[in-house]
């Protein structure tokens, strides 16, 4: 046995292991106090259950990962939240290895939008984030009569739909947008190493140490990074505006190269209002969102904290005036605060040629009805 098997096998029989790793997730309590931030008690309050959240992914990532043999397409942990997640997207991952060749089976459904990324996302790592490789979105595949296809995804190209990996990939991310989540079926999907040879083995006392320092260390570095992320918004944008990240810097940190989004911080009194006007381009759907200041999407399960395509109103011209409100101003397109006072926000174009910026101004909510829709 070498000297650091041993080392995390002794961790194991004393319980140090578990020791270190409070130790280390302790120090995610931080990122809530930043002094940059000067969250407000109930932000603060947010904030220590952001980072709950974030564990929960990290322990699903580290703790309970089969391995890079043995993948599955899993959902992101019930409300994990983290880097403003689109309300209308379903995000699946699976856990993978780019030396390794892999064969996705799905059937399309009827999803709006369907996309594939090989990724580099270890926020336990954060510093060695080196955004996607290959990238394979739903006009792109070729289906069969049923809406069935299979997806080879490897270093090495493969005829037919290929995914390709990088040789430091460590997850396939999924996205899947809705118009109406009503009325659309996400897609079905199964995915196998094709060089696997036998089942997973029993649980090894010797990597349980780096699973739990890994699963601290993603809960950490997420906080960190976005946190960070959020704070740069504020040299790029006055308050209540935009700005338009650049394309190479939005696909290093695993952005989808189809979608374009305009990032900003938001903030209201308690009698004004954000109206936000804009003639959307030709492209396949836009939405627009809140978020709090740690970059979660608000409640949307029920608040009505976001507005997309499928459903908003629109000028006879093509425009559209959103209004984000603490209340409901009577008027389209409102937006809930959802009993926050500031925080983040985005408008997502996806396929489009043009992405024209989104005008803002703040007023009095009480003169909305009088400013005309």
């Amino acid at each position: 046995m070498s000297d650091a098997r041993g080392d995390a096998v002794r961790k194991v029989e004393t319980a140090e292991a578990w020791g270190e790793f409070c130790t280390l997730l302790a120090k995610a309590g931080d990122v809530v106090l930043r002094d940059d931030i000067a969250a407000s008690t109930f932000e603060r309050a947010e904030g220590l259950r952001y980072l709950t959240r974030l564990l929960r992914a990290g322990l699903v990532s580290f703790a309970e990962a089969t391995g890079p043999k043995h993948p599955a397409f899993r959902a992101m942990p019930d409300l994990v939240k983290m880097g403003l997640d689109n309300p209308d997207n379903y995000y699946v991952s699976a856990s993978v290895n780019g030396r390794y060749t892999y064969r996705i089976r799905g059937q399309r459904g009827s999803i709006h939008y369907l996309s594939f990324a090989a990724q580099n996302q270890n926020f336990a790592a954060r510093d060695r984030i080196s955004g996607g490789a290959g990238h394979l979105e739903d006009s792109e595949l070729t289906l069969d009569a049923d809406g069935r296809f299979e997806i080879m995804a490897s270093q090495r190209e493969h005829p037919g739909n290929w995914l390709r990996l990088a040789e430091d990939t460590s997850q396939i991310l999924v996205r899947q947008t809705f118009l109406d989540r009503a009325l659309e079926r996400p897609v079905e999907l199964d995915i196998e190493c094709v060089d696997a040879t036998a089942p997973p083995g029993p649980l090894d006392a010797g990597r349980v140490p780096g699973q739990l320092l890994g699963s601290a260390m993603y809960a950490l570095g997420c906080a960190q990074w976005f946190a960070d992320w959020v704070m740069e918004f504020r040299d790029k944008a006055p308050m209540n505006a935009f700005h338009l990240p650049d394309a190479e810097q939005h696909r290093r940190v695993g952005g989808d190269p189809n979608v374009r989004i305009w990032l900003g911080l938001w903030a209201l009194a308690p009698e004004e209002a954000l109206v936000i006007e804009m003639t959307p381009p030709d492209c396949d759907y836009w939405n627009f969102q809140l978020g709090n200041i740690w970059a979660e999407s608000l409640d949307y399960r029920f608040r009505n904290v976001h507005v997309n395509s499928g459903g908003a109103t629109r000028r006879d011209d093509g425009s559209v005036r959103l209004v984000v409100a603490h209340s409901d101003p009577g008027v389209p397109n409102w937006v809930d605060t959802a009993g926050h006072t500031r925080g983040t926000m985005c408008v997502r174009w996806v396929r489009a040629m043009t992405h024209p910026e989104p005008r803002c101004r703040v007023v009095r909510q009480a003169a909305l009805a009088a400013d005309g829709a």
